[in-house]
């Protein structure tokens, strides 16, 4: 008796196991996912703070990269870089490193297509902004690079994601992280 009720449970598991022809749909992992609020960040070390979409990875990099954010194919990369060079302030010299750097981009990249530039202030902080679309990793993208001068230092936020997802994900994630941007004097 023992061995049929085994024989039995057995077949029996075996044919509810096979029950639901319905696939389990993957996960989407690449689709960038919006920002879930937002934790504070501080890297005193690069004199910098940010509020980092909430839901997105976030990890530390090694100088002169300061951290990288990414969801899905959306990803926000911080550089701080030490500059001994006069820093560009006026209006002139804004104009002159955002074509400095559409140079410098086109040069690395030849699929590289500006789409916008611009001068702003990040937290006071005279600032720069490049919108274009770019291969970044054998792959086309749309970036926003937005570059900021203070305390002898350049502060890179490179920040990209797929064409058909940037207005969103740079709506909901890419600027606001911009405007959340705290700089001061790097410690140390």
């Amino acid at each position: 008796m023992p061995v049929r009720r085994l024989i039995t449970a057995l077949a029996l598991a075996a044919a509810l196991g096979g029950c639901g022809k319905e696939r389990t749909k993957a996960p989407d992992v690449a689709t960038p996912g919006p920002p879930l609020g937002s934790n504070a960040s501080s890297f005193p070390a690069a004199g910098l703070e940010f509020a980092a979409p909430a839901g997105w990875d976030l990890q530390p990099g090694t100088p002169p990269l300061v951290a990288t954010i990414t969801t899905g194919r959306a990803t926000i990369a911080v550089y701080r870089y030490p500059r001994t060079e006069p820093l560009p302030r006026t209006k002139g010299e804004l104009d002159d490193a955002a074509a400095a750097l559409a140079g410098a981009a086109l040069q690395r990249d030849t699929t590289y297509k500006e789409l916008a530039r611009g001068r702003l202030e990040v937290d006071g902080k005279p600032a720069v902004v490049l919108r274009a679309t770019e291969t970044v990793g054998d792959q086309p993208r749309t970036v926003r690079s937005t570059h900021v001068y203070a305390f002898d230092g350049e502060v890179v936020v490179d920040a990209f994601a797929p064409a058909a997802d940037f207005k969103r994900v740079d709506e909901e994630a890419f600027r606001p992280f911009v405007r959340s941007l705290m700089l001061s004097k790097p410690a140390g």
